[in-house]
């Protein structure tokens, strides 16, 4: 009896302390230490010559992705979180985190996503803003903040930033304006509304940035909660200009403070 509960106790040290290895070296376990806690190697016979690389499963292109669009989950998907997909048409790793996909090997800020503005005009003084969800990798932040992800790209959702953690923000905007000659002898800014209603409105001169176009930098600080959306718009001081074009060289930043 003694002998079979002796053997028990080693099947399951055994159990325990296993690693499973896809190689073709004769001696796998000679990869590891004793202390080593990796779950899985995978090696080749002549890392030289002959190697083979570990696959990835893969869609064409990032519309194939699981669980996007009109299929976005609500709530989480606790058993997908951390599940890889490979993008053939960009070459990317993506990862699921149960409710959205963001690229898998790339290091970027996480409290911080920033976005450029469509061009847009107006003849009575305000416009609300169209908010590109498009972002130009090589200049800009990605959306970690995933304002604009698994939104749609017309309509009201254009200029809308939906919120996904409740928090404090801290929203820049960096606007570039042109118009006649002789329209900003007043000041221009902007308003930024929770779930259309409006929670603050600034205003300030404009910078005469080339002599065509004009410039103001704004900060607000709003708390937002989970399931809001923001929406921000040019305005006008009241008697002031009334006709400019806000141009795409216009950009907002969003940062999530608390």
């Amino acid at each position: 009896m003694k002998k079979y509960i002796f053997s028990c106790l080693m099947l399951m040290g055994s159990l325990y302390s296993a690693q499973v290895n896809f190689t073709n070296i004769p001696n796998p376990d000679s990869n590891a230490s004793g202390n080593d806690q990796v779950m899985m190697y995978i090696t080749n016979t002549n890392e030289a010559s002959g190697v083979k690389g570990f696959g990835l499963p893969a869609v064409d292109t990032e519309a194939l992705l699981p669980y996007t669009g009109g299929s976005a989950p609500v709530t989480a998907i606790e058993e997908l979180k951390g599940m890889l997909l490979f993008v053939k048409s960009t070459g990317q790793v993506m990862v699921f985190n149960g409710l959205v996909w963001s690229k898998a090997f790339e290091v970027e800020s996480d409290n911080i996503s920033r976005f450029q503005l469509n061009t847009v005009s107006t003849t009575t003084g305000s416009v609300l803003l169209p908010i590109n969800s498009l972002i130009d990798k090589p200049n800009f932040l990605a959306d970690p903040l995933k304002l604009k992800t698994n939104v749609a790209t017309s309509g009201a959702n254009l200029n809308r930033l939906y919120i996904r953690q409740t928090g404090l923000y801290r929203i820049n905007l960096n606007i570039t304006f042109t118009g006649p000659a002789g329209s900003f002898s007043s000041r221009l800014g902007a308003g930024l509304y929770v779930n259309d209603a409006q929670r603050f409105q600034l205003l300030e001169n404009t910078v005469n940035f080339d002599g065509t176009n004009r410039k103001i930098n704004l900060d607000f600080s709003v708390y937002a909660i989970q399931g809001q959306y923001i929406t921000l718009e040019a305005v006008s001081e009241v008697g002031g200009t009334t006709s400019y074009t806000v141009t795409n060289n216009s950009y907002v930043t969003i940062e999530k403070v608390l």
